[in-house]
């Protein structure tokens, strides 16, 4: 049921909003579409930078863990392996 809800809901949001753009005249409507496109722009990019980060940091883990096997004597093939990196990474830590 709440499911239903919230979907018609969100039906009804994108109803208003296509209905708005539709009225307005062509001022508001370029005012409007800069808004929609700035706001995309800004979570595109957000998520980008995220997505950047996460990968960034997922990287080093893997190099922080790749180094300690590597002290611990560990075959280098086993390590890169397991932590999917290269081994000229994996030698230069």
């Amino acid at each position: 049921m709440m499911e239903k809800c919230k979907k018609e809901n969100e039906e009804i949001k994108e109803a208003v909003k296509q209905l708005t753009e539709m009225s307005a005249d062509d001022y508001e409507r370029e005012i409007y579409e800069i808004r929609e496109r700035s706001r995309l722009t800004y979570n595109t990019e957000m998520y980008e930078a995220r997505r950047k980060g996460l990968d960034e940091g997922e990287k080093l883990e893997k190099e922080k863990i790749a180094k300690k096997m590597k002290e611990e004597g560990l075959d280098i093939k086993l390590i890169k392996k397991i932590t999917n990196l290269t081994e000229e990474e994996i030698n230069e830590l």
